[in-house]
């Protein structure tokens, strides 16, 4: 049986980004519940916060990827594929950083406020 993992991404600006054999983690954005107690504990309850989509991704730098252009995506619509054949779309996507060029190798941290599941 295989395992679910990251499949494809694409940028608008970019394109589909060449991913390493371990592409690295997407999760979908969601929900963060955190234990409120109470006086007793049948009063306790909790609070609920959203936490956004993320998704840290290996690359593998091929000839003509510009590693300036990943580290500036900004308010962009990425496309996440998943090898289950799921497609999720991160709204408004952000890099977090500027990539660096280490072996061939670079690292790249997208974020977006909501995801969706089409």
């Amino acid at each position: 049986m295989s395992m679910t993992n990251i499949e494809t991404v694409s940028v608008p600006s970019v394109g589909k980004l060449a991913l390493a054999d371990k592409p690295g983690t997407f999760t979908p954005s969601g929900k963060k519940r955190e234990h409120k107690p109470g006086r007793l504990p049948e009063d306790g309850g909790f609070t609920e916060s959203g936490t956004p989509a993320r998704l840290e991704l290996n690359l593998n730098l091929t000839p003509g990827v510009d590693v300036v252009a990943l580290g500036a995506i900004v308010n962009e619509d990425v496309t996440v594929r998943l090898s289950d054949g799921s497609v999720h779309l991160m709204a408004r996507a952000f890099a977090t950083d500027a990539v660096g060029v280490a072996d061939g190798d670079a690292k790249l941290t997208l974020i977006s406020n909501t995801s969706e599941k089409m």
